[in-house]
């Protein structure tokens, strides 16, 4: 029987192979690699599918935290509230950019940011708070905005694994001081390399972002301060304009397969679901389910040709390099720490079939017995 990966890239290449061979046809013939025509074009769109004010295409993911959080005036020793549960990069960009992270525990349901840690985890150095938009669910941001508010902390929002995910009627992206994306190609929307961007509401802002990733440029050849080189390729911005179109409905597929996993699996096993808030539309970059049985369940699923991943196996402050450079805190996270030993991710992307969601949920209950 043909097996079920996690993601398969080879299907959602198809879908743009015709647009966009024309695309990069056109770069490769006019030469403009840096800063051509295709990644003003993203930038864009990208702006006006976010109703933003700006968006500033970066190299990756981390660099667009990096970036952002310089922007936003982070000095040496300032401290930021972050997630203990989620990539890497989240607390690694504050280190990046010289702050200190600060691990915050997590909502043991959604695996979002406890907002009621931001306090409980703040000292004099405080500065800031990373949200992150966890497997395309978007976190409390109004909770978390209160409390950032009366403190004057900015708020960035991780948003790289949630394009096109709304709070409230708003897209996520335009809710924080700034926002982080990446265009990693396992994302909703992925590129086939690296690439990355910036998102806000202020044009000021968005205009240091955009100086900060061009070596501290005013104009060309004149650097008014100290920044870096990170830009979005042009071959990879053809690959984001042929896809943008494409991800609202993305996202809708990826909905109705996350229902159909839930109908098939409600009540199986000891297996839990993260609940799906009204106020938000959940665009499911993973299919997450969690269960104090994951890695026998995980080596099951192997074992009958169904893939799954673990995101994430272990809560940042465990991670080694943090430990060893004294960023781990004194005490435990425990719902951070539980999460990873309890998460997996199945099979999830817009061209996933209902057999195959299907076929990997009765896998699932033939593990149960049910």
């Amino acid at each position: 029987m043909k097996s079920i990966p996690i993601l398969d890239l080879a299907r959602a290449r198809k879908r743009i192979d015709v647009e966009l061979a024309e695309r990069w046809k056109k770069i490769l013939e006019t030469g403009s690699y840096v800063q051509g025509p295709e990644v003003k074009e993203f930038e864009c769109a990208f702006t006006g599918f976010l109703a933003a004010r700006a968006v500033v295409g970066v190299a990756n993911g981390t660099d667009a935290l990096v970036v952002a959080l310089r922007a936003l005036r982070l000095a040496p020793g300032d401290e930021v509230l972050v997630p203990a549960f989620s990539f890497f990069a989240t607390a690694e960009a504050v280190i990046l950019a010289g702050g200190r992270p600060i691990f915050c525990d997590i909502d043991a349901a959604t695996y979002n940011l406890d907002p009621l840690e931001l306090e409980r985890r703040a000292t004099s150095r405080t500065v800031g708070v990373i949200g992150v938009h966890l497997y395309g669910r978007p976190f409390d941001f109004e909770a978390v905005a209160a409390i950032a508010g009366r403190r004057g902390w900015f708020v960035i929002e991780d948003a790289a694994q949630a394009h096109g995910a709304r709070r409230k009627g708003r897209r996520v992206g335009t809710l924080g001081d700034l926002a982080a994306w990446s265009f990693y190609p396992t994302k909703n929307l992925g590129c086939f390399g690296d690439g990355g961007a910036v998102s806000g509401m202020d044009e000021e802002r968005m205009k240091h972002v955009h100086r900060l990733a061009n070596h501290g440029q005013s104009e060309r050849y004149t650097h008014v301060e100290i920044g870096t080189n990170s830009r979005l390729d042009s071959l990879q911005a053809a690959v984001l304009n042929c896809r943008l179109p494409l991800l609202d409905a993305d996202n809708a597929s990826r909905r109705a397969h996350a229902a159909r996993y839930r109908e098939r699996l409600a009540g199986v096993g000891d297996l839990r679901f993260p609940p799906d808030d009204a106020a938000d539309e959940v665009v499911y970059h993973q299919m997450t389910v969690a269960t104090a049985r994951r890695d026998v369940l995980q080596e099951h699923l192997k074992q009958r040709g169904v893939a799954s991943a673990v995101h994430y196996p272990s809560a940042l402050h465990r991670q080694p390099a943090m430990a060893a450079a004294g960023y781990g805190p004194a005490t435990e996270l425990p719902r951070a720490e539980q999460a990873g030993r309890e998460v997996l991710c199945l099979p999830m992307y817009p061209e996933l079939t209902a057999d195959e969601v299907d076929r990997a949920s009765d896998e699932i209950r033939a593990f149960y017995g049910a």
